[in-house]
């Protein structure tokens, strides 16, 4: 049986001004959890992982010649994308979905899975950033994730196809969110939701650097197989590479 890993990476190092990262990318469970108390329907739905994202990210990294970090593990063992204070790091519901082997978690298993998955994960997403940083002057940070077209705990009207979510970086994100409403897409500022008001990993390992970055949200039906994955990975790549072009 193989290692399972908390992180791993694609792609060559220094090569592109680009870096990509996709803290989602998986529904792979350690084999000591199991499913988690779940039904195979529901490991692969939405709330475990974020469909496509993992193969636009490498798609997108190969075109770029970049290189590209995974989280290793579902975001129902833990979320990568939350801080250690928040009580939906270890979601015991997630959209009207009880995970019954979450509820009523021990301290001691909650350091566990911060110690075994969420620190290493960070720590190797560090480590290739500040790698990177040593060898590009001016990079650029893409994350990228996707979206479902409706939630089933409430009402939501998601029209967009894809969302640009930013914090400091308006120039970046504009850059990519006018190329592809040019192309007739309708994309979101800051939707389906606002890095302004939280994107954890990004503040914590890109923001923080001052580097250039923007993250992608794709509806997730939208590169569900790899014909599709391909068309977008054609839009995006345009804009991309303008920005990379334009570092000094």
């Amino acid at each position: 049986m193989s290692e399972f890993l908390s992180a791993y990476a694609k792609g060559p190092k220094g090569q592109s001004a680009a870096f990509l990262f996709c803290d989602h990318a998986t529904n792979a469970l350690p084999a000591q959890y199991g499913s988690l108390g779940l039904s195979d329907e529901q490991i692969s739905d939405h709330i475990a992982y974020d469909p496509g994202a993992a193969a636009l990210t490498e798609l997108l990294g190969e075109r770029l010649n970049a290189r590209t970090v995974y989280c290793g593990f579902s975001r129902l063992l833990i979320d990568p994308n939350r801080g250690q204070e928040r009580d939906d790091l270890v979601m015991e519901e997630s959209d009207c979905v009880s995970i019954s082997s979450n509820q009523n978690l021990s301290w001691e298993e909650r350091e566990h899975r911060i110690n075994s998955y969420y620190r290493p994960y960070h720590e190797f997403l560090d480590h290739e950033l500040e790698a990177h940083t040593l060898a590009i002057s001016d990079p650029l940070i893409v994350s990228i994730h996707s979206f479902c077209r409706a939630l089933r705990c409430r009402k939501s009207h998601r029209p967009w196809q894809v969302g640009i979510l930013w914090k400091d970086d308006e120039k970046s994100a504009w850059t990519v969110i006018e190329t592809l409403r040019h192309h007739g897409l309708s994309v979101g500022d800051n939707e389906p939701y606002s890095a302004k008001a939280y994107n954890y990993t990004v503040d914590r390992h890109v923001g923080a650097r001052g580097l250039r970055h923007l993250t992608l949200e794709i509806r997730q039906d939208l590169i569900a197989d790899e014909i599709h994955v391909r068309q977008w990975a054609d839009l995006i790549e345009m804009p991309l590479r303008a920005l990379i072009e334009a570092s000094p």
